[in-house]
């Protein structure tokens, strides 16, 4: 005679998700208000690479009349903290006056005549910064030459001036 299987009672297992749920979300919270990042953390380290100048330099083809552009350099000399201690603009009528603070070298980027013709598509500004610079300054330096119009914004490392 076979036997008969014995029937096991059949026992439901349920988990309880509304308090794990409660619980992973007050420890979200915790973590989330009595977090506190270090002033430093917000900050990113820039090096711009070393331009070396060799006596011999590659030699350009000019460009044709239509696609020249009038170049501005804008240079940043950073301070020991890494702000900016000293900003100087020059443009193809040379070296523009002092430059004390920010709101001046907007001042002097709205008094830049465009070519006739090319509007301010006509001018490339260039930052020239020193490596010590943060970069929340040269970031912000480069949103005023947008304020100002200028679309042409290109980065370049200080160079080094030759003896």
């Amino acid at each position: 005679m076979p036997r008969k299987k014995k029937e096991e009672p059949v026992v439901e297992i349920t988990l309880p998700i509304t308090p794990m749920l409660d619980m992973s979300f007050q420890l979200l919270s915790f973590f989330i208000l009595t977090f506190r990042p270090m002033p430093t953390e917000g900050q990113m380290s820039v090096a711009l690479p070393k331009l070396e100048v060799t006596d011999q330099q590659t030699q350009v083809p000019p460009l044709p009349e239509d696609d020249k552009k009038d170049e501005y350099t804008i240079s940043l000399r950073a301070s020991s903290g890494g702000d900016i201690a000293l900003i100087s603009l020059r443009g193809p009528a040379g070296e523009s006056p002092q430059i004390r603070n920010l709101n001046d070298l907007l001042g002097q980027l709205s008094a830049i005549t465009p070519p006739a013709g090319k509007g301010k598509a006509g001018v490339s500004i260039t930052i020239e910064a020193d490596n010590d610079l943060t970069y929340a300054k040269l970031i912000e330096v480069m949103d005023l030459c947008r304020r100002a119009g200028y679309e042409s914004v290109n980065l370049m490392p200080t160079r080094k001036e030759r003896s």
